[in-house]
């Protein structure tokens, strides 16, 4: 099965761009009109988020929504087969400055972004210093993920985001003991850090799009034990093949910082961003089936 789904993933690549978009129409009008995915969700969370907001506002958001989340899903099925260059004139890095600034301090950096835009097409990016001026290699850029419940979907989906060599991945089970075997290293560890955490393992509470909402301290914590620089990675998709990343620095030391304060601005970033770009956030997820009292 894994083979067959390999090979079926790989002939798609092949196909044009355009011709993905073509399908991504349809993809969204299925999810969007026939099947109603999680429909209720995604209108839940967007009239809760901003409860200013017309019908018409509602609509136009809930249609960009599933435009994009197609859209996702045909753009990382084309990064199959894409070379890094066709990848790369798709996307675009700012705030390189902060980045190279956190690195030059010789530590391991943690990188917090959510789910916006394509995060999927970043793993395919070409080279980070000749292309973006970033001073790392790109083995560097190490992302974090939690293993899928499916032994099928894990092994298709390491095998796609390390199809070109550009980066590294990691279980988030192991991160801990990895970070504090390479202390001296210098990674830029990828999380991301807008999921529903277990509720008993979280205590970090902020506000965050109008609404009380608990946050993974997991990241966070890591930085604060092992005194690393902490930066925000906004991944902004202003249109199809615009993709934007862009690094802002919370903090070159998360040790000195007060409790709670590297995710509360973690979660200011973010939802800065998506109120810019309200269509391109991940509404499906279930982010406030637990109520704070």
């Amino acid at each position: 099965m894994y083979r067959v789904v390999l090979f079926f993933l790989y002939a798609m690549s092949k196909l044009p761009l355009k011709v993905h978009y073509v399908l991504s129409g349809v993809i969204a009008w299925i999810l969007r009109d026939v099947i109603h995915y999680r429909s209720k969700v995604v209108v839940a969370n967007i009239s809760r988020s901003f409860p200013e907001m017309d019908y018409d506002g509602i609509d136009r958001t809930v249609r960009d929504f599933y435009s994009n989340l197609a859209d996702v899903v045909v753009e990382s099925v084309w990064c199959a087969g894409a070379s890094t260059e066709k990848i790369g004139r798709q996307v675009r890095i700012s705030g390189q400055d902060a980045l190279n600034r956190a690195m030059s301090l010789n530590r391991n950096a943690v990188i917090m972004v959510g789910h916006l835009g394509n995060w999927e097409i970043f793993t395919g990016l070409p080279d980070l210093r000749s292309h973006y001026g970033i001073d790392l290699d790109n083995r560097n850029f190490v992302y974090v993920y939690k293993k899928p419940a499916s032994s099928l979907a894990a092994k298709i989906i390491t095998r796609l985001r390390l199809r070109h060599g550009s980066c590294s991945v990691i279980e988030s089970h192991q991160i801990v003991r990895h970070i504090a075997r390479h202390r001296e290293g210098k990674d830029a560890f990828f999380f991301i850090c807008d999921q529903n955490p277990y509720i008993n393992v979280s205590r970090f509470v902020v506000d965050f799009l109008g609404q009380k909402t608990y946050m993974i301290e997991g990241p966070e914590m890591i930085a604060s034990r092992m005194g690393m620089p902490v930066l925000y990675c906004g991944l902004i998709r202003h249109g199809r093949g615009d993709n934007e990343a862009h690094f802002e620095l919370i903090t070159e030391d998360a040790s000195g910082c007060e409790r709670g304060y590297v995710t509360a601005e973690f979660a200011r970033l973010l939802e800065k961003d998506i109120k810019d770009h309200k269509g391109t956030w991940l509404w499906s997820h279930k982010r406030w089936k637990k109520r704070i009292v």
